[in-house]
């Protein structure tokens, strides 16, 4: 299932409010024409004591100015969404008998929350993510006020926590503090690996969203197997894997400057043999203060199997790791900037090989190591094709 998350449709941000977003009234005709098309609809709420330390006014500071809060950066903002005043309700024409549940943020008064899910310093959950797991949700779709603030870090939390997350472009709005923050947002957004779209193309996913949500619901679910790792999950005849231990997969095309592709082997127990790939790795397998972004653990992942640090990490596409075996998905980013600091191989046992491969002649070194017996993960091709083309650059 997917939901549409509204963050911070409130009226201290539309025109005439306490901080007032630029055009933010441009975001309601959208949130009530998509409202109907999703079969839940949750929103976020500003909801801030009186004397919240994000209030210029309880420093004598102007409005905009930069300081450090316990421990954190914090933007000082005008006094808003003070609770239980009309400032923090949620903006007219928004139908509450369509929200599900909303979930109220920034009560503390010395930590601000921008994101529908944590605090600014993820010392606190707003339980939302709880909530939709609970519901079956696997992807949201993020729209409100505004872009550069509440949208972006809602939205980056929420791939955080595993989910799929669509930005409705045209459903927000920024605040732009410094000119261009929205588009830098948006451009963050997209690298960190959330898709953009419009709310027409939303309209569409939703409707196809639904006729798969009745298909999958055709069948019952059972459990057949719960080990440490992995599930076998029964659906009507079908039986597939999930892992249970992780919010997803990762995997890098990652190329040097010098236009060499990093390949990496290993020794695959379940075929008995090595295997080349792309580095690749999970998400979210280890406990974190923080959790790990898809692009952060895409990172790690290929400092410690090739030794080489990425200075940029972009997102390139997603899709199935095993269409009929598993329900994972794998996120491919593009890894460029590369500086060797380590000789990689992995941790534990995992003895990697680490290739650098001249792109040119990446198709026919593969060729000939399959001719020689080696098995190729055929994602590796897929790298091959962004490295010489969408990813270049």
């Amino acid at each position: 299932m997917f939901a549409l998350l509204l963050v911070d449709l409130q009226n201290d941000f539309l025109p005439g409010g306490a901080l007032a977003v630029p055009d933010g009234d441009a975001v309601l005709p959208v949130a009530a024409d998509l409202i109907p098309r999703f079969d839940l609809v949750v929103a976020t709420q500003d909801w801030h004591p009186p004397d919240h330390l994000s209030f210029a006014s309880q420093h004598d500071r102007p409005v905009g100015t930069m300081i450090t809060l316990d421990d954190l950066p914090q933007v000082l903002w005008p006094d808003h969404c003070v609770q239980d005043t009309p400032g923090a309700a949620l903006a007219e024409g928004i139908d509450p008998a369509r929200i599900a549940a909303t979930f109220r943020k920034g009560c503390d008064r010395r930590i601000d929350s921008y994101s529908g899910f944590h605090d600014n310093g993820h010392r606190r959950s707003t339980g939302l993510a709880e909530w939709l797991r609970e519901r079956g949700v696997r992807g949201v779709f993020v729209m409100g006020l505004a872009t550069d603030y509440c949208v972006q870090f809602t939205a980056l939390d929420a791939l955080r926590e595993g989910f799929e997350t669509w930005l409705v472009t045209d459903g927000c709005r920024a605040v732009d503090l410094r000119a261009g923050d929205g588009q830098r947002a948006i451009d963050a957004l997209r690298a960190a690996g959330v898709q953009c779209l419009d709310s027409r193309s939303a309209r569409d996913v939703a409707r196809q969203n639904r006729a798969d949500r009745d298909e999958v619901g055709r069948y019952d679910q059972e459990i057949l197997a719960h080990h440490q790792y992995l599930q076998l999950v029964r659906r009507g005849h079908w039986e597939f894997a999930r892992r249970h231990n992780a919010s997803g997969a990762v995997a890098l095309v990652a190329v040097t400057d010098e236009r060499r592709l990093i390949l990496v082997e290993q020794f695959r127990l379940p075929h008995g043999r090595r295997v080349i790939e792309l580095p690749a790795g999970i998400v979210g397998d280890e406990p974190r203060a923080v959790p790990e972004l898809p692009g952060e653990a895409a990172a790690r992942e290929l400092l410690e199997e090739t030794g080489y640090r990425a200075r940029t990490v972009r997102y390139l596409t997603h899709g199935p790791t095993s269409a009929g075996f598993s329900d994972e998905a794998v996120m491919l980013f593009a890894a460029s900037g590369l500086e060797r600091i380590s000789a990689g191989g992995g941790i534990g046992r995992e003895q990697i090989t680490v290739h650098e491969v001249p792109l040119d002649e990446a198709c026919g070194w593969l060729g000939a190591r399959i001719a020689g017996g080696a098995l190729v993960d055929p994602k590796v091709f897929a790298g091959v094709y962004f490295a010489a083309g969408p990813a270049k650059g």
